[in-house]
């Protein structure tokens, strides 16, 4: 009989009034409905010795919020049990470990909230802190845990402010709660965590290393010139491709970076070593394509000063050199671009297979997509279907999925990781790469650093022009097919320009970007990426499709 009651009883939650005082019984296995009643339970975070948080996700054969990251562990303490007892056993059940010095935190705390399918959880839900004895015999129940996480306490809150979404609303509520009526770590006094910051680390370890780079480079150079004259250059390759470097964004690390978090690692892992490497050989790869993209567009300007072409050109006339100085100028430009690849090259080859085949893809990406940019204006391309093609591969791909990737790949992200941050790397590539055709047509060429309206001289096979090619009739249609050829002038643009504001062309490619933002946020919510990665792209995503230059 004593046997039965206590079967009984691990079946029944103790339903209580507003104050928490119990006023009866129900069947835990049917409690949940839409018009749960209130009911006791508890909330518990599980700290280590490091002051780390135990984050966990909720498995998906959970009756509410399936998937979804969660506080350590959660439960219903049965008829008469004490909360600290409860708390022993659940998570002793769940996680398979023994927890010392449970604290309660916010005693008072309770929540209602309707999960997606309609079930409400109504509970007063104490919460509290406890200290895990040995985290390293972790053993989550499959049934209740699918996967976990350790966070430090900033990082949770970073989590909670940028990804909400991401974590049940219990979770929400009480990271608030304890954060503004505790301050500080109330959790535990642990580390404020590495990966709670930006990439602020990680960008700094790339600029040292090109720095190094450039350095062994130019003892090279002098090595091998053996007192080779310099003649009309105003500086040696080594020494210009420095200048050159110096600004931009540094958008390729910083996505490698928030890549590398997203899959679980730390900077201070040694894989962190390798994802420098790459996100270093990605900057030389973009200024490679960049010193190439201006010649072949003919670009005047980049980044505010004047094109390493036409800089190569005016050193031509200043030594009142002998030959063509435009091609001359080219000539010099290809040539410092291809020293920017060499270089990248040489950082990527000492690194694990998995990377040097994502670069070599990323490499062969981005000479389709500039072979495709090359042919689609010489061809007068106008289609939709082949400007988005080509926006994905020239701009997208290149700036946020590859390096995202690459990433991953040195903190050896899992395969879901990899699909999870290759869905989100397509929409926020789209996103950067519309962003990136509006500023060519409207930008401010101060902010920019290059002139607006370059993409409508050229006639470049963009979405932008697309959408413009539907809308437009009369003399702006007829300015718009002399996009690319020698019979466009400056007040075809300008015409342009006007027109294509007019007609609503600019804010269908804003509302274009909207949705892929949404579509990239929507792709990070998945549960397979670490939140502080997460909360880290969830902005990035904003920066990528809001910036002004």
């Amino acid at each position: 009989m004593a046997e039965a009651t206590v079967a009984h009883d691990a079946d029944l939650v103790e339903l209580v009034d507003e104050s928490g005082r119990v006023i009866g019984q129900a069947a835990r296995t049917t409690i949940h409905n839409s018009s749960t009643p209130r009911h006791r339970a508890f909330s518990v975070y599980l700290i280590d010795t490091a002051g780390r948080v135990l984050l966990t996700r909720r498995a998906l054969s959970k009756l509410t919020w399936p998937g979804v990251w969660s506080n350590s562990c959660c439960g219903h303490p049965r008829p008469g049990e004490t909360d600290v007892a409860a708390i022993r056993r659940r998570v002793h059940e769940e996680l398979g470990v023994e927890v010392t010095d449970v604290e309660v935190m916010l005693p008072d705390f309770g929540y209602t909230a309707t999960d997606p399918n309609g079930l409400v959880e109504n509970e007063h839900c104490p919460v509290y802190r406890a200290l895990i004895v040995d985290p390293a015999i972790l053993r989550p129940d499959p049934d209740e845990v699918m996967d976990y996480q350790w966070l430090a306490w900033p990082d949770l809150i970073a989590t909670v402010e940028r990804a909400p979404a991401l974590l049940s609303p219990w979770a929400v509520e009480q990271v608030q709660s304890l954060a503004s009526s505790h301050g500080g770590s109330p959790l535990a006094e642990g580390p404020q965590g590495l990966q709670s910051a930006d990439a602020t680390a990680t960008l700094a370890s790339v600029a040292h290393l090109l720095s190094q780079q450039i350095d062994e480079l130019a003892v090279l150079w002098r090595g091998l010139s053996g007192g080779l004259a310099l003649d009309v250059l105003a500086q040696d390759l080594p020494a210009w491709l420095d200048n050159v470097l110096r600004g931009g964004k540094r958008l390729r690390p910083a996505m490698c970076h928030w890549g590398y978090v997203a899959a679980g690692a730390d900077i201070g892992w040694p894989g962190h070593t390798e994802m420098v490497r790459v996100a270093t050989a990605l900057e030389l790869l973009h200024q490679f394509a960049l010193l190439h993209d201006d010649v072949m567009d003919e670009s005047n300007r980049r980044r505010g000063g004047l094109a390493a072409h036409r800089q190569a050109e005016g050193w031509h006339a200043d030594a009142e050199a002998l030959g063509d100085g435009a091609a001359f100028g080219r000539n010099l430009a290809v040539l410092l671009g291809d020293l920017a690849l060499v270089q990248a090259h040489r950082l990527v080859a000492s690194l694990k297979p998995q990377i040097r085949e994502l670069w070599y893809e990323l490499c062969v990406e981005l000479v389709v997509g500039q072979r495709g940019d090359l042919t689609g204006t010489a061809a007068g391309r106008r289609d939709r279907l082949q400007a988005e093609r080509l926006a994905q591969l020239k701009s997208s791909s290149y700036t946020v999925a590859r390096p995202l990737a690459l990433g991953a790949a040195a903190a050896d992200g899992t395969p879901a990781v990899h699909r999870a941050l290759h869905r989100y790397g397509f929409h926020a590539g789209m996103a950067f790469a519309l962003r990136d055709e509006v500023l060519g047509v409207w930008g401010d060429p101060v902010v920019t650093g290059k002139p607006a309206g370059d993409d409508l001289r050229i006639g470049k096979p963009t979405v932008l022009l697309s959408v413009a090619a539907d809308r437009l009739a009369g003399a702006a249609a007829e300015a718009l097919r002399k996009a690319g050829s020698d019979s466009m002038t400056l007040q075809d643009v300008a015409v342009l320009q006007d027109a294509m504001l007019a007609a609503g062309v600019k804010d269908e490619v804003e509302k274009l970007i909207v949705r892929h933002v949404e579509d990239a946020e929507m792709a990070l919510t998945d549960g397979s990426l670490h939140p502080v990665g997460v909360a880290g792209l969830i902005d990035l995503t904003k920066a990528l499709a809001w910036r002004t230059s």
